[in-house]
């Protein structure tokens, strides 16, 4: 279960760094772009800020979930065994 979620965690990560790169170099496109191809780069963009926003809410439920897993999990007590 931890394995899975370090994973899950791991690949959310990777994921928003690579988002990040991608929208530095679209806003330098954007901003030496002109025309119909400034059109073009700007929506670009507005859908990479939006795969952000979609890989923050997956990272909230994904460390919501760990929550509710990790209370659920059985407890040991000392002396036991």
């Amino acid at each position: 279960m931890m394995q899975d979620f370090e994973d899950r965690a791991g690949y959310v990560d990777q994921l928003s760094k690579l988002l990040s790169v991608m929208q530095d170099v679209g806003r330098k496109l954007a901003n030496e772009s002109h025309g119909r191809s400034y059109d073009r780069a700007r929506e670009l963009n507005e859908i990479l800020h939006m795969a952000r926003e979609q890989i923050s809410a997956i990272e909230q439920e994904e460390k919501r979930m760990f929550l509710l897993e990790r209370r659920r999990a059985p407890r040991s007590t000392f002396g036991e065994g």
